[in-house]
């Protein structure tokens, strides 16, 4: 192997440092909360997470409440058989047609991806984001 003087090196190993700070700050940097990655919700918090589901769309389709115990009502305006799942989260509401559904659930801050679990519906976009503040 051939000698390579060190000062020929350095600028290759000062990249290298470079980059592995960028690696370090990006993962230090990121909100740890659930569903940081989906969208700020606008408005005023609401007493309770209540929508209105129809086919392939909840009303509304973001929401904010306050951390804690949530109250969920589910109005299912629609002609078939709607739910709502809140993403990782053991919870679940359903409601058949023309029917109202309530239950709790405890939340901690964060944002969570709410979604229809009958098959096709989360594919055909209902889905909405719940805010817990």
């Amino acid at each position: 192997m051939p000698d390579i003087p060190f000062h020929s090196l350095r600028p290759a190993f000062g990249a290298l440092g470079a980059g592995l700070a960028v690696i370090a700050l990006a993962g230090g940097c990121g909100d740890d909360s659930p569903g940081s990655g989906l969208p700020a919700v606008d408005g005023a918090v609401s007493p309770k997470l209540e929508l209105r589901a129809t086919e392939m769309q909840y009303d509304p389709d973001a929401i904010a409440v306050d951390a804690g115990n949530v109250e969920v009502v589910l109005h299912n305006n629609g002609a078939v058989l709607h739910d709502l799942r809140i993403e990782d989260q053991p919870f679940v509401i359903e409601a058949g047609p023309g029917t109202t559904a309530t239950s709790q659930v405890t939340l901690e801050a964060g944002r969570y991806e709410l979604f229809c679990s009958i098959p096709g519906h989360r594919e055909a976009g209902m889905t909405g984001v719940l805010e817990v503040r």
